[in-house]
């Protein structure tokens, strides 16, 4: 079975920061990203402005997009990830599919209904939406699903420095292996989830391991790319006209030929949140992408995550006021007191405005004066009175409870000065 262990997450730091940014290029030579051209983005801001240049908007290159949260996963089906070089045995494939077909009687769909050909998918996209092992790979039309896909669920960044996306020339690859059906797009009625996340399938030939080398080997074969100097000029078609033109040039770099075809984009595993916030202002999120009770529920725990890690947030700022740095006022008995006062609330609440902070001021020096004696500060008694009197006032003048304890030792201090 192929393992999708990680490796030593500091080989695969080492390996991120080895890789050029975008647009340019490399080869993996250590097998983390098995031979696929990579680049590196700073964060998945810059994945959103790179999506938006031209070659992922012309009419006559249809890309298509596959996220995974796991930097060093192979493209690999989950079917090609129960064998050890990622190849399916053709007889074990046909198996399963069949006895699929037998289990479904009874339970749901009628897949005896699709005939051969084209049946197989739609039964093998079944069989897909409810976890049955499958030669299938998951893509979708949109950059920013196939980025949902890759940031959905929660990775400790030390361990996996970054997510990553793929993206394949489905237009240029379509042209290249006109004979091979690996692209798939099932037209049951049924699958609305792959309608809601715009999905589409790839479907590696039978006996194959993952999709990625079976293009890569089969372009070298075919001499559609070389590792020795060449310049080749690709067709492509005008979207508007069907007019076939010469699309773009490849260089004598074996990284910027295959790129051409399929390349992968490492994002910076940060700022998840921050990620599918954004996602979700554009209706991308479990609800919409998992039309069902699956999805709802997906949804919901989002939501609880979210609201959970908002609360941490919360604490944390609040810890970090708890004890906001004073700075000791000059004490003058022949001053105004009451400006006093509002120099401790000016350190302590700057948020409130001027006006505010002068009223806060002077309904605490005015609940002062009206609780202390004149021995007020030699009696524990008379002392607690007062602050329980002046905690009451910072409750009405909305001094945040955070920060209400040390207030009230620095307005206690201040007083007690004033009394010596």
């Amino acid at each position: 079975m192929i393992s999708l262990a990680k490796r030593d997450p500091d080989s695969l730091r080492e390996h991120l920061d080895s890789l050029p940014l975008w647009p340019h290029f490399q080869q993996d030579t250590s097998s983390i990203d098995g031979l696929v051209p990579s680049c590196r983005v700073e964060s998945w801001e810059r994945f959103i402005e790179v999506v938006r240049d031209p070659e992922h908007r012309r009419a006559s290159r249809e890309m298509i997009y596959r996220g995974q949260r796991g930097c060093d996963w192979p493209l690999a089906s989950t079917l090609g990830r129960q064998f050890n070089d990622g190849s399916i045995p053709p007889k074990k494939r046909q198996w399963l599919l069949e006895q699929f077909e037998l289990s479904m009687r009874g339970r749901g769909f009628d897949l005896s209904a699709f005939g051969v050909g084209d049946g197989e998918i739609e039964k093998w996209a079944i069989g897909q939406h409810h976890g049955l092992y499958t030669p299938l790979l998951d893509w979708t039309r949109s950059p920013f699903v196939a980025l949902f896909f890759a940031f959905n669920r929660i990775d400790d960044p030390s361990l996996n420095p970054s997510r990553a996306v793929y993206c394949l020339n489905m237009t240029a690859l379509k042209d290249e292996f006109s004979g091979d059906m690996l692209f798939r797009e099932p037209r049951g009625y049924n699958n609305t989830r792959l309608v809601n996340q715009a999905g589409l399938f790839t479907l590696t030939p039978s006996g194959e391991d993952n999709i990625a080398a079976f293009i890569i080997d089969r372009l070298m074969e075919e001499e559609i790319i070389s590792s020795e100097p060449v310049t080749r000029t690709l067709a492509g078609v005008d979207g508007s006209t069907e007019e076939r033109l010469a699309e773009y040039e490849v260089s004598d770099d074996l990284a910027a030929q295959i790129k051409q075809y399929i390349f992968k984009i490492h994002i910076p595993n940060v700022d998840r949140v921050g990620c599918l916030d954004m996602l979700r202002k554009m209706n991308i999120h479990n609800g919409s992408l998992f039309p069902d009770a699956q999805g709802a529920s997906l949804y919901c725990n989002d939501w609880l995550e979210r609201l959970l890690e908002e609360e941490r947030q919360e604490t944390r700022a609040r810890e970090e006021r708890k004890f906001v740095p004073v700075s000791r006022v000059d004490i003058d008995a022949g001053g105004d007191r009451i400006i006093q006062v509002k120099a401790i609330l000016d350190q302590l609440i700057p948020e409130q405005s001027e006006e505010m902070r002068l009223n806060a001021a002077q309904k605490l020096d005015y609940r002062f004066e009206s609780e202390a004696s004149v021995d007020w500060q030699k009696s524990p008694a008379k002392t607690a009175r007062v602050r329980t009197r002046l905690r009451q006032i910072m409750g009405l003048i909305e001094v945040p409870e955070d920060r209400r304890d040390q207030a009230l030792s620095e307005l206690m201090s201040f007083y007690s000065s004033l009394a010596r």
